[in-house]
This record gives C-alpha cells, sequence and structure tokens, in this order.
C-alpha cells in the first residue's frame, strides 16, 4: 500500500539491506503487499491534500492534529483489546483518484476489524446522484472526481466489524474555496489517554457493528476553516477531536448518531458566529449530514499484543506500520517483561548505533526529548507508565535507519 513518499524512499533504502533482515524479508518488486489478518486490526486510511496552493498549509495541520488527537489516542486504547494497526496516510502528491480508487478496491480485512476512512480536501457537489459530495483528490478532472458514498459502499462490503468513512471537503458546486489561511500553530507537551477517555473510545469502536458515513457539509454549502484553540484546522476536525477529547468521556453512553448531533451543532454554529465568513460570504452556513447503519454488539473478547509478524512483510512501505506496531508491543505492559526486552534487542539490530529518537509534542513541531535508541528501547521496555508510541518519521542510510521521531503517549493519573 501507498505510503508518503518521504518514508517510503527512506525504508526502500534501509530494507535492502540484509542486516536488516529482522523487521522482515522484503519481495521482489512489484509483488503485491498483504496484510496480514491473523489478529484484529484497525485499518486507517487517510487521504489528505496538503499541496493546494489555497488550502494546503491548513490541511497539514489538519493532517497533523487528526493523527496526534484521535487517531493516537484510539490505537492506543484498542491495543489494550488486542488491535493491532494499520496506517495507509496517502497525501502529498501521492493524493490522487487512481491511488484512491486502487487502495479503495483492492484492501482486505478480516471480520473483526475496524475501518476508518478520512478525506481531507477539495469537494464539490454530487449533483443528481448523492446528497454525499464528488472528492477531488488533489486534481481538476472531473471525469476523475471520486464519489464519498462509492468509498464507503466499496469498504463496508470488505465485511469489517465497523466500518466508518468519513469526508472532510466543500459540497457545493461553486469555485469559492471556504477556507482561511491559517496564521499559527498550536505546540502540546505529550499526549495523555484519561480511563474516561479510553472508555467513551471502546464504547464507539467495540459496542458497534455496522457502518457510518458522514460528510462536513450539506449539498451546497461550503467547508470552513480557521484559527482554532488547537490550531489552524477545519471548524469539522475541530469538532470531531473536541468530541473526542473533551465530551464524550463525560456522557455516560455515547453514541455516534448523539456524537454528529454535537458536532452539526457546533460548526454550523461556528460558521454563523464567524464574523470574517459572514462578511465576506454573507449568510454562509455549513451542515455536516451523516447516516449511521449500526447494531449494538458485545466488545471483542480481548486477546494478549500480538507478536509483530515481521517475516511476512512483503511491501517496503509497509514497514512504518511494522515498527510502529514493533514499539507498540515493547511498550505493552500486557506483555511479559522478557518479551518487551527480548523484542527491543532485536529491534535495535536495524539501527545504527549512534541512531538517535526523538520523542516529539503532540502537534509534532517541538521535540521534547532526546535518546540513544539503546537507552530508548531499554526504557519503554520496562515502562510501566507509557500507554503507546507512534513512530511519526523515520530517516537512514542505505543500511541503517540513523533516527526516528516518535510521539508517545501516556495514562492520565
Amino acid at each position: 500500500m501507498p505510503k508518503s513518499c518521504k518514508v517510503r524512499r527512506v525504508y526502500n533504502k534501509i530494507l535492502a539491506a540484509p542486516d536488516v533482515a529482522v523487521l522482515g524479508g522484503v519481495a521482489a518488486a512489484g509483488e503485491e503487499h498483504a496484510v496480514d489478518i491473523c489478529s484484529k486490526t484497525i485499518h486507517w486510511l487517510t487521504f489528505i491534500d496538503t499541496t493546494d496552493r489555497n488550502v494546503g498549509e491548513i490541511d497539514k495541520s489538519s493532517r497533523q492534529l487528526l493523527y496526534s488527537r484521535w487517531i493516537d489516542l484510539v490505537n492506543t486504547t484498542l491495543k489494550d483489546n488486542g488491535y493491532s494497526v494499520n496506517i495507509v496516510d496517502i497525501y502529498d502528491s501521492n493524493t490522487s483518484p487512481e491511488n484512491c480508487k486502487k487502495i479503495v478496491n483492492s484492501f482486505n480485512c478480516g471480520s473483526e476489524d475496524i475501518i476508518v476512512f478520512y478525506y481531507i480536501g477539495h469537494g464539490t457537489e454530487n449533483t443528481g446522484a448523492s446528497k454525499y459530495p464528488l472528492m477531488l483528490m488533489g486534481q481538476l478532472d472531473a471525469n476523475k472526481f471520486i464519489p464519498l458514498s462509492w468509498v464507503h459502499d466499496t469498504l463496508k462490503n470488505k465485511g469489517a466489524r465497523l466500518t466508518v468513512t468519513i469526508g472532510m471537503c466543500c459540497n457545493a458546486r461553486q469555485g469559492v474555496a471556504g477556507r482561511i489561511t491559517p496564521t499559527f500553530g498550536a505546540n502540546y507537551g505529550n499526549t495523555y489517554v484519561s480511563e474516561e477517555l479510553s472508555n467513551c473510545i471502546k464504547k464507539m469502536f467495540l459496542n458497534y457493528r455496522g457502518n457510518v458515513l458522514i460528510t462536513s457539509a450539506s449539498p451546497n454549502e461550503s467547508s470552513w476553516a480557521c484559527d482554532t484553540t488547537i490550531g489552524p484546522t477545519d471548524y469539522f476536525t475541530f469538532s470531531l477531536l473536541d468530541q473526542f477529547n473533551n465530551e464524550l468521556p463525560e456522557t455516560s453512553n455515547p453514541t455516534w448518531d448523539s456524537m454528529m448531533e454535537s458536532i452539526k451543532e457546533d460548526v454550523y454554529n461556528n460558521v454563523r458566529n464567524n464574523v470574517y465568513i459572514q462578511d465576506k460570504f454573507p449568510g454562509s452556513t455549513q451542515t455536516p449530514i451523516w447516516e449511521t447503519h449500526l447494531t449494538s454488539a458485545s466488545t471483542p473478547t480481548p486477546t494478549p499484543p500480538v507478536k509483530p509478524k515481521t517475516e511476512n512483510v512483503s511491501d517496503k512501505s509497509e514497514m512504518l506500520n511494522t515498527l510502529s506496531n514493533a514499539l507498540a508491543y515493547i511498550s505493552s505492559t500486557k506483555v511479559s517483561p522478557k518479551e518487551r526486552i527480548a523484542m527491543a534487542g532485536k529491534l535495535e539490530i536495524a539501527f545504527d548505533n549512534n541512531a538517535i529518537v526523538r520523542i516529539v509534542s503532540q502537534d509534532g513541531n517541538l521535540v521534547l526529548h532526546k535518546e540513544n535508541i539503546s537507552i530508548y528501547l531499554g526504557r519503554i521496555a520496562t515502562s510501566r507508565l507509557l500507554e503507546n508510541v507512534t513512530v511519526v518519521d523515520a530517516t537512514g542510510t542505505t543500511n541503517k535507519i540513523s533516527s526516528i521521531r516518535v510521539r508517545e503517549i501516556y495514562k492520565k493519573r
């Protein structure tokens, strides 16, 4: 599966080296990648247009916030139930209709898996066909626009336990880009997961079977963005993150419908009360729409974390997921100390002796701490406070990984 070109180039070099075989064998060029689905997996398919001259910068910020303030938190919580993570992170020039169609069509999963698709970029009304928009996917050829409803219908037929499809884009037939250029970003320290937030995530993601389709604006509406209290992003993503980080943890019985009712109200009010928007585009509104097809379900039986099956990796770009899952295994308190330390020793072989680990802030813009790889692996293999580690980026030579950037997630005490 394609991933960000920067990471792919790095791992292409690293995986060519025979002395990192501990991370997995590499198949011949062009061989299909097959996700190991023997364990429960949550799959994230994010397509974000970060190169557009008008909205690219704000979409970069939205991507960072989406991963650090939602995806990381969900992955950390579901890890306790035995879920591994598969991230397909498409952005920059890789955001294209061709990549979207190929990835969605070829995607496979297990019956207890969870799929979340999230698009951020330009969109337009799917006139006469659907109330859900067409996604431009980084280009302007109308013949190649991708219907959000097609993505949802295709993914929900893959047979996963839960499928959530979200389109954050305009839904109007006009050329006005409903965005405002960002002016600043916000730095945060480490990420923390409270018990209340963890319980909320489990209820939303593990207590239902079925599918959810969401888009950020109704037909003939634009989707707007502005500076927010967490940094520049679009109003819909901001409201979604606010729900999971602040509102839902205080709710005894959160549901997708009740959450979307709150998001709908927040987004509508934010746009109507934005003086700049109303001055430039009088009467503008934004009203998210959605549909849920869900049945209550018992939480899957918790299973111990699965040791990453690195020997079956057949696609070089999949190595970022492998590295993230390996670090998640090493940091898991549900794995015996002996196993955690043993995996740390195996993983260290893939790094330069002087490789540096940079622990970054929640938004990724601030380095909080730096450690040698040996010291870092030893620390997370014996920590009782760390909940999860997410790899943000990696660099290396032709033979070894020389540095990685990670976010650490801790349980709030």
